[in-house]
C-alpha cells in the first residue's frame, strides 16, 4: 500500500486523445478506491487497539467523527466496512487493488451480513461479477444471487443434515436403549405417527401413563403393526418378525428354562404367553442339550378369516373406557391355547397391547361377559 500512499502526479496539462483522458480519470477512481481501502484497514486497526478509549472518546464513531470532520452516518459507515473486511478475503483485495469502489464494497458488505456462510462460499464469484457491473445493477444483481443461493444452500444443507442420521439400538441394564436423530424431513414423519398416536384428547382419563410412555408405547404399536402387514421384504425367504425361544413347560405356566428373545435376551413365562396369544408358532423338538430332532410347520393361531370376524365384533380392546383402534389390537385367547384353550371365536377377544400385558400379568380382568 505504500504506493497508494504516494502523492499523484498532477495533471499539468492533458492528453492529446479523448480516451488517454478518460483512462487516466479511471486510473484516479482506482487509485481513490485503494485509499478508500487503505483508510477502512486503518480503522480496522484502530478499533482493534480501542483507540477510542486511548483518545478520551465514547465510542469509535465520536473519534472518526473529531478527527475526520465526517458526520456520525459516514463515520458508522467506515466502521461497518472496516470490521466485515477481515472475513471477506476476496473483497478485500479487489477492494485494495482499485478494483472495487467503497460503493461496491458497501454493497457487498450487505451481502455477507444477510448470510455470512452462504456469502463465503460464493465471495470470489461475486467479487468478479460486481467488479464489471453498472453501480445501478449491482443491488439487482445481488438480491438475485440471494434468491438463487438460499435455494442451492438449502438444498445442500438438507443434504448434510440428513447425512448427520443416525439410530442407536443397544441393550443396556436389562433395557432396550434407543437414541438417534433425524433430518427435519424423516423426524416429521415420526413426530406425526408418535403424535396421532398420543393425543392427549383421545387418552382414557385413568390412563397413568407419563408421556414419555406413551411415546414408547406408540412406537412399539407402529413396529408391531409394520411386522405384521403382508408388505414387508423377506428375511432369506421368511417375513421377518420376532422370535422367542421357549420351552413348552413356559407355555404350560410351568417351571422350566428360561425364555428368551433373539437380540435381548430373557423374558417372562407371562410375557412369553402373551405374544404367543395372536402369533405364528413353530415347533422346534431338541434334545436337553439343545440338539434339534424336529422342526413342524409354522402354524397360525388366529386365522385371517376369524381375525376379520373378532375386529367386526369387539371393532377395538374390549376394555372400558381404552378405545384403542382395532389395527392395535391382539387377538387374546381367553383359555390360552397352551392350556387347551380352542382357538374359536368364542375363547379370543381384541386387546390393546398395553391391557394384553395388563391381563397377562393378573392386573387387569376382562369385562362381562368374558
Amino acid at each position: 500500500m505504500t504506493a497508494v500512499l504516494e502523492k499523484p502526479t498532477l495533471i499539468d496539462e492533458f492528453p492529446v486523445f479523448t480516451d488517454d483522458l478518460v483512462e487516466r480519470l479511471a486510473d484516479r477512481r482506482r487509485l481513490i478506491a485503494s485509499i478508500e481501502a487503505e483508510c477502512a484497514i486503518v480503522v480496522a486497526e484502530l478499533i482493534r487497539r480501542g483507540a477510542h478509549h486511548d483518545l478520551g472518546h465514547r465510542s469509535m464513531v465520536s473519534l472518526l467523527v473529531d478527527r475526520l470532520g465526517v458526520s456520525a452516518g459516514v463515520a458508522r459507515g467506515m466502521i461497518r466496512v472496516a470490521t466485515a473486511l477481515d472475513e471477506m478475503p476476496h473483497t478485500r483485495a479487489a477492494f485494495e487493488a482499485g478494483d472495487l469502489d467503497l460503493a461496491r464494497a458497501r454493497q457487498l458488505v450487505s451481502a455477507r451480513e444477510a448470510n455470512p456462510e452462504l456469502f463465503a462460499w460464493h465471495e470470489r464469484a461475486l467479487v468478479e461479477t460486481i467488479e464489471g457491473l453498472p453501480m445501478r445493477h449491482v443491488a439487482g444483481a445481488l438480491d438475485y444471487w440471494a434468491q438463487q443461493a438460499s435455494l442451492e444452500y438449502a438444498e445442500h444443507d438438507a443434504a448434510v443434515r440428513r447425512e448427520q442420521r443416525r439410530l442407536h439400538v443397544s441393550l443396556v441394564n436389562g433395557m432396550v436403549h434407543v437414541d438417534g436423530r433425524l433430518d427435519p424431513v424423516s423426524g416429521q414423519f415420526v413426530i406425526t405417527a408418535l403424535d396421532t398416536l398420543t393425543d392427549p384428547g383421545n387418552l382414557d382419563p385413568a390412563d397413568s401413563r407419563t408421556p414419555a410412555q406413551r411415546r414408547a408405547d406408540a412406537l412399539v404399536g407402529l413396529c408391531r403393526e409394520h411386522l405384521d402387514t403382508d408388505g414387508l421384504p423377506t428375511q432369506r425367504t421368511e417375513r421377518p418378525h420376532v422370535m422367542v425361544h421357549v420351552a413348552l413347560e413356559a407355555l404350560e405356566g410351568r417351571a422350566g428354562r428360561p425364555c428368551e428373545l433373539d437380540d435381548t435376551g430373557v423374558i417372562t413365562p407371562q410375557a412369553v404367553r402373551r405374544l404367543a396369544c395372536d402369533s405364528k408358532v413353530t415347533r422346534i423338538v431338541t434334545r436337553a442339550e439343545s440338539q434339534i430332532l424336529d422342526v413342524g410347520r409354522t402354524t397360525r393361531v388366529v386365522p385371517t378369516g376369524m381375525r376379520r370376524a373378532l375386529v367386526a365384533r369387539d371393532r377395538g380392546c374390549v376394555i372400558h373406557g381404552c378405545g384403542a383402534p382395532r389395527r392395535w389390537c391382539d387377538a387374546h385367547h381367553i383359555v390360552h391355547w397352551a392350556d387347551g384353550g380352542s382357538t374359536s371365536l368364542g375363547n379370543l377377544v381384541l386387546l390393546c397391547d398395553r391391557h394384553h400385558t395388563l391381563v397377562h400379568e393378573g392386573r387387569v380382568r376382562l369385562p362381562d361377559p368374558w
